[in-house]
């Protein structure tokens, strides 16, 4: 417990002298010495109250929207601060391509203040897993830059290794939500272990058609997690009207 006070300071200490020695600037309008400034950050398109509690769609319906309703995901709970565009969108770009510590930090703030609004009671932490091929090539995984700065914060469990990811995916980006789902289908194991009859709360940067979350949500409850909630930084608008949270039998 003294050695990770330690490094935690330690991590603090070295990530202000940064920032001293090389100032941030604006994401959104280039100023120096914040990251996101006032003006820039009241341009954030935030995620309204009125969205279904497991999509993150429109619904005039409390709590869920008509597909969520008909056809439940496995997880309980999905929320982001954002949608992914403008500062928000630089800003997990940023994160994800150049993994700035920093940036990370005070994006999981912004998470802290979201998960702060959902009333969810939770005992672990722990990021959606990137492939060993791509942590190769990239040398982290941006959603663990979020996801470990966010449990301190919370003062909750945090365990990576809780949830790994066993096939190389290709990249998602440009596929329709039945190809991200076929994508993702048995890309998980999760350590029944870690995960036994604890309330986990998976944390990623992006979400998308809900896939990669539903496909690991589903591992996780197959390693007997009590209950498994989901919090991105971001959600890409428009992009889940029609999510289809079915999974093959074998996922």
């Amino acid at each position: 417990m003294r050695s990770d006070h330690f490094s935690q300071k330690f991590e603090q200490i070295s990530l202000n002298l940064l920032d001293w020695l090389f100032p941030p600037a604006c994401l959104g309008c280039g100023v120096e010495g914040l990251i996101i400034c006032s003006d820039c950050f009241t341009k954030i398109e935030l995620m309204p109250a009125n969205v279904c509690n497991l999509c993150g769609s429109y619904t005039s319906r409390r709590g869920f929207c008509p597909q969520c309703a008909r056809q439940k995901p496995l997880y309980s709970g999905f929320r982001a601060f954002a949608y992914y565009n403008g500062t928000i969108r630089k800003a997990i770009q940023q994160l994800k391509y150049h993994n700035d510590l920093s940036i990370g930090r005070y994006l999981a703030g912004m998470l802290e203040i979201t998960f702060a609004r959902t009333g969810w009671e939770v005992d672990l932490v722990v990021p959606v897993p990137i492939g060993e091929l791509k942590r190769e090539q990239r040398g982290y995984n941006q959603a663990e830059r979020l996801a470990k700065p966010l449990s301190r914060k919370l003062n909750l469990a945090y365990d990576p290794g809780a949830l790994t990811r066993i096939h190389e995916l290709s990249s998602q980006v440009g596929l329709d939500h039945y190809a991200r789902h076929e994508n993702v289908r048995n890309a998980f194991i999760a350590s029944s272990n870690k995960v036994r009859d604890k309330k986990i709360l998976l944390v990623d940067d992006v979400f998308t058609s809900g896939a990669t979350m539903q496909a690991a949500a589903a591992e996780l409850i197959y390693a007997s997690a009590e209950k498994v909630f989901c919090l991105a930084l971001a959600k890409v608008k428009h992009e889940s009207a029609e999510i289809d949270f079915s999974m093959p039998n074998n996922v």
